[in-house]
């Protein structure tokens, strides 16, 4: 319990000190933490991957996390 504690302390401290930027990236890979295990969207990063690779092929410009995480939502 006291590990925790003592986590939880050095993990609010240091996003504290993160730009706003940041702070939102760590928010957004929280959210994916949270969700990466269920199984649509596994086959939804796949599929997305596929894409992505395809896209590279033709030179386009890839999505951004941000825009990625609005479209499965």
């Amino acid at each position: 319990m006291r590990q925790t504690a003592k986590l939880n302390e050095l993990i609010i401290k240091d996003i504290k000190e993160l730009s706003d930027r940041e702070k939102q990236e760590v928010l957004n890979f929280i959210e994916f933490l949270r969700i990466k295990e269920d199984r649509s969207f596994i086959e939804y990063v796949n599929w997305r991957t596929q894409k992505a690779i395809e896209a590279k092929k033709r030179g386009e410009v890839f999505s951004s996390l941000e825009e990625l995480q609005e479209e499965y939502a």
